[in-house]
């Protein structure tokens, strides 16, 4: 077995888990040198049939509330909670997510599925870390996450609708650099809020571990001509949360976030931008940011 440590913003996990189980590399950049105690473990484990873990959490909690989602099953009984991830378009589980305590989750993986947890979001998904950072009241926001001028810029979108591209755009044409093309970890500080890098990137491969101050949420539609506008408070709120990692089943989860949302979005500049794949975009959203 090792074990490793990891910190995001203010957060540090312990992980065990079997020497053969690959780690992604971008969690390397995250590693903790030590020095600052854990406040979640996990245990991770092989498994070559997940059926008996799952009945085992079914006996022990009968009344548990099951839930469904794309990707997951949830049996939820109290301060307990039980996931069966899978994969989208298979039935079949890859892995068993249980929250044991607030400082302890164990993890079972399908046998056959170990050499894919090189990936991160396959990885990621096994940790369920969006609960965890939330207790250092940050969350995680489905962005392109861009430093211009030593300030974060956060394009944010549904998947495909080119978050990636346009920071891209302002590399290419203002030589920004990228720190994570798909998500970003957002905490408030005495100063302001921050955006902190996270380990999972998906398929940009664009991942550092880096902090700077928001200057600005840009959400964005695809467009034939290049327009913005700055979001109300109502506008901005919806907009925003849809790109928020919430547990929708966890009344308390969710109210937090809506509340860290709420600062954010009164202390934050949150723009729509309705754009195409020209200087022109850059021009546009140029002309807000001071």
């Amino acid at each position: 077995m090792m074990i490793k440590k990891y910190r995001f913003a203010y957060t540090t996990i312990e992980i065990q888990l079997p020497n053969e189980m690959p780690i992604p590399d971008n969690m390397a950049l995250f590693e903790e040198d030590g020095s600052n105690a854990a406040s979640k473990r996990y245990e991770l484990e092989v498994a070559d049939d997940l059926v008996p873990v799952v009945q085992q959490f079914g006996t022990e909690y009968p009344d548990a509330k099951q839930i469904l989602r794309p990707n997951m099953q949830l049996l939820v009984a109290a301060d307990k909670e039980c996931r069966i991830v899978k994969l989208a378009g298979v039935p079949a589980p890859y892995a068993v997510h249980i929250e044991e305590s607030a400082e302890l989750t164990r993890v079972w993986v399908k046998r056959e599925i170990v050499p894919h947890l090189a990936i991160d979001t396959i990885f990621g998904s096994l940790l369920g870390l969006e609960k965890v950072v939330l207790r250092d009241n940050a969350i995680i926001l489905h962005s392109a996450y861009m430093c211009r001028e030593g300030k974060a810029v956060l394009f944010s979108a549904p998947s495909e609708t080119g978050k990636s591209t346009q920071a891209g755009l302002w590399e290419r044409y203002r030589g920004t650099r990228q720190i994570n093309g798909d998500r970003s970890l957002l905490v408030r500080e005495e100063s302001g809020w921050y955006a902190h890098g996270w380990p999972i990137c998906g398929s940009s491969e664009i991942c550092h571990n880096e902090c700077y101050p928001i200057q600005a949420i840009v959400m964005l539609y695809q467009a034939k001509e290049n327009v913005i506008r700055s979001l109300g408070p109502a506008e901005a709120m919806k907009k925003v949360m849809s790109q928020i990692t919430i547990n929708m089943w966890n009344t308390e989860f969710q109210m937090k976030v809506m509340d860290l949302i709420q600062q954010l979005i009164a202390e934050v500049p949150v723009y729509e931008l309705g754009c195409d794949i020209s200087e022109d975009a850059v021009k546009c959203l140029e002309s807000v940011l001071l």
